[in-house]
């Protein structure tokens, strides 16, 4: 049952609503008019040649009933009293009582023939309940239905996912569906897969979370991937109606988070949903990384991911597309009147819309009334002006001028940890960062909680998971870019966040700082060093030994030829080689690679740590890595052979268990036919030898027949037939061309 309240909807949106359900009650089509000085006028149509029949909406849903009636009888009564229509009906947004409508029906007199033609709130519930189709066809009304979101709520896996409804259906309210969302929606369900890629702040997000959302009304499952493709992975589901969400695939600044097999696993991946019918995937990425990722990441070029791309550029968006999203962004602001009527004063408005440097996120920011505490009403076209000439300094003030050094630090620590951390192990980090001896002098506030209340919703954003842990993540990725960009030199500071942090995640920033060239290799090697030298061997969880190994991995990548490995480094080769874990990690292998080549472990200790390991080798990458260990022992026979004897017969297993995770098997029924069962099992059977061959495996036929035994391959093929994607060329989207008033008409408050 619908019971709106219409707050979703904007007064243009809310006129264009009941113009609709109206003309629907009536049997009739409602002339409309643009945007602007109405006359009373929202929508007429004739009975006869001199019988208009008049509609009007109000939509001042948070305005007290009597002002309404005030303005009604003094404003509009004097409008009619010109028009002299036939008819007038009134529909109103606020929730109206009889007695009300004796008021209204008193204060219009003689023009509304009948009380049943003023339309409150609960008489447009009943009309939407007569005419769904109507609340379907109003995009952000129908966002909100009670079926819709108990709907979202029962398909959204969300586990470790950051992805959330609410904040969604938040956005919402600010969202314009322009021409960007059905050419992405198109491109999306000819290929099964669409990359959103453009500059930041373009609304790529914003974009692909609402995509999820038209997905999620579709009775779609979404499947949030949060940090590796091997989470969506692991849950793939051959016969379900799967949606997969990878926002910024690439990182979430401008450093390059992917190595190039995680590349290779995409790719795979976006092969694997482009053919199957019940699947979708979406991502996002700026177009630098994206561009960047091709020149490093074969597949991507290989296997032609331009065609799933989907560039959202601002000069896509038409002049009235940028009016709505300021128009909104300014009707749901609560910004104060003063503060609004600098936006009004010699049509500013425009200048923001026609501005070079025009993009949602800055629309966001400066429409956005918490921001504005330092920031009078005179002073504030100003602030705009500043902030769309530089827009990459927006977060100057609020970080340097509304923070003290102690809540500085904590927003420095969550961007040095590279994405959400725990709350509990911010708190930690940050004792630990503001106990450096150099950082005594600090001015402020001290108190974690505090500055955490405060810093929440501005610069950083905290969330309650399901189970009751608590996250905090940045408030805008943009953030990051800023203080990184700030701090790229500080090296203190840099090299004091890591060793606070002491999380996997942070060693991550690290290696993309230093892998970049934003910090110099040296100075990575330094902070490795302190790292060593700070860290507890006493400890054993699976936790310590992976950060251990990345730790030691860092240190690897950095090292000078000539430089003398210390003896802490060799201390935690050694904790890393006799550590056997689940936690398995492929920075292990490289460590004790390059332990066992420079004569730091023995051969005994990498038979010791390669027993421990292969039970737990699962993944395509890990076996590459195993087997790089496995062939530095290839002289010392007496241990190779029964090692690679083991490792034969773990991979056959494997791959016989999950043939998909290895092979893309719908590559075998390429050509073949309802009936060409034969076909498609020789294709496979090809496939099969060519992954035993890379994972340098021995085998024979009859080990190949076994694992191709090990699925159904008629089933299969007609599954695959049925479920086929058509393909399709790229769409591209026409630009609608818009008169030039039509933003004033959009502004114009009547």
């Amino acid at each position: 049952m619908s019971d709106y309240d219409f707050t979703t909807l904007n007064d243009k949106e809310f006129e264009v609503l009941c113009a609709d359900l109206v003309g629907l009650i009536e049997e009739r089509q409602f002339e409309r008019f643009k945007p602007g000085k109405d006359a009373g006028v929202d929508g007429r149509y004739f009975i006869e040649e001199d019988k208009e029949i008049v509609l009007q909406c109000k939509h001042w849903a948070n305005t007290p009933l009597s002002q309404l009636i005030i303005s009604l009888s003094k404003v509009e009564k004097k409008k009619l009293d010109k028009l002299n229509p036939h008819r007038y009906i009134l529909a109103i947004s606020n929730p109206l009582s009889r007695s009300d409508k004796d008021k209204i029906f008193a204060a219009l007199t003689p023009h509304v023939k009948s009380k049943s033609d003023i339309l409150g709130k609960e008489d447009l519930n009943d009309q939407l309940r007569r005419y769904p189709k109507i609340e379907q066809r109003h995009y952000k009304l129908w966002l909100t239905s009670a079926k819709l979101l108990q709907q979202i709520a029962n398909n959204a896996v969300l586990g470790r996912s950051q992805f959330s409804v609410e904040s969604i259906l938040e956005s919402s309210l600010r969202y314009v569906r322009t021409e960007n969302h059905d050419a992405a929606k198109k491109q999306l369900e000819k290929l099964g897969v669409v990359i959103i890629m453009g500059e930041p702040g373009v609304g790529k997000t914003t974009l692909a979370e609402h995509l999820c959302l038209d997905y999620l009304a579709q009775d779609f499952d979404l499947i949030t991937i949060a940090e590796r493709i091997d989470e969506a992975e692991s849950l793939f589901d051959h016969e379900s109606k799967q949606l997969f969400y990878f926002d910024d695939f690439l990182g979430r600044n401008y450093l390059l988070a992917l190595t190039g097999h995680e590349g290779n696993h995409i790719t795979q991946f976006i092969k694997r949903v482009s053919k199957n019918k019940n699947k979708r995937f979406i991502l996002t990425s700026r177009s630098t990384i994206l561009n960047q990722g091709k020149t490093l990441i074969d597949s991507f070029e290989i296997n032609n991911l331009r065609r799933n791309e989907y560039e959202l550029q601002i000069k896509s968006l038409s002049t009235l597309d940028k009016a709505k999203i300021l128009y909104n962004h300014i009707w749901y602001s609560c910004l104060a009147h003063d503060y609004v009527e600098e936006l009004y004063f010699e049509k500013r408005y425009r200048k923001i819309i026609e501005h070079r440097n025009f993009n949602p996120r800055l629309i966001n920011f400066i429409t956005d009334n918490t921001r504005l505490e330092s920031c009078p009403a005179n002073q504030y076209w100003n602030h705009i002006s500043q902030s769309l000439s530089n827009p990459s300094q927006i977060w100057e003030n609020p970080f340097v001028a509304q923070q003290d050094d102690f809540s500085r630090s904590i927003v420095i620590l969550v961007v040095m940890n590279g994405r959400q951390i725990d709350e509990q192990d911010l708190k930690n980090a940050y004792e630990r960062y503001i106990g450096f001896p150099e950082n005594q002098t600090f001015q402020g506030r001290r108190d974690f909680q505090n500055n955490l209340k405060h810093l929440t919703g501005s610069l950083l954003n905290r969330k309650v998971d399901r189970d009751n842990t608590v996250s905090i993540d940045l408030f805008n990725p943009s953030i990051g870019d800023f203080v990184l960009s700030r701090h790229r030199d500080e090296m203190s500071t840099i090299k004091k966040s890591i060793l606070s942090l002491k999380t996997s995640s942070s060693l991550r920033t690290l290696r993309d700082l230093s892998t970049n060239g934003l910090i110099t290799k040296e100075n990575t090697f330094s902070i490795c060093e302190a790292l060593l030298n700070d860290l507890s061997f006493t400890e054993k969880s699976i936790k310590h030994i992976q950060y251990l190994a990345l730790v030691c991995n860092l240190f690897i990548d950095c090292i000078e030829p000539s430089k003398q490995i210390s003896h802490l480094f060799k201390h935690a080769v050694k904790e890393i080689s006799k550590y056997s874990c689940d936690g398995i990690t492929i920075e292990s292998f490289k460590v004790v690679e390059f332990s066992f080549t420079h004569g730091i472990l023995k051969v005994e200790d990498v038979v010791t740590f390669l027993d421990a390991m292969l039970p737990v080798v699962c993944s395509d990458e890990e076996i590459h890595s195993f087997i790089n260990v496995l062939n530095c022992l290839s002289d010392t026979t007496q241990v190779f052979l029964p090692l690679k004897e083991l490792f034969n017969q773990h991979v056959l297993e494997l791959i016989q268990e999950n043939l998909d995770e290895f092979i893309d098997v719908n590559e075998a029924f390429n050509g073949a036919g309802w009936d060409d069962s034969e076909l498609a099992e020789e294709q496979l059977l090809s496939l099969i030898q060519i992954k035993l061959d890379e994972f340098q495996v021995t085998y024979n036929f009859n080990n190949r027949l076994k694992i191709m035994e090990s699925i159904e391959i008629e089933y299969r093929l007609q599954k695959y037939i049925m479920n086929s994607s058509d393909g399709g060329d790229q769409y591209s989207p026409g630009s609608i061309a818009q008169g030039p008033d039509a933003v004033d008409d959009l502004f114009d408050r009547g």
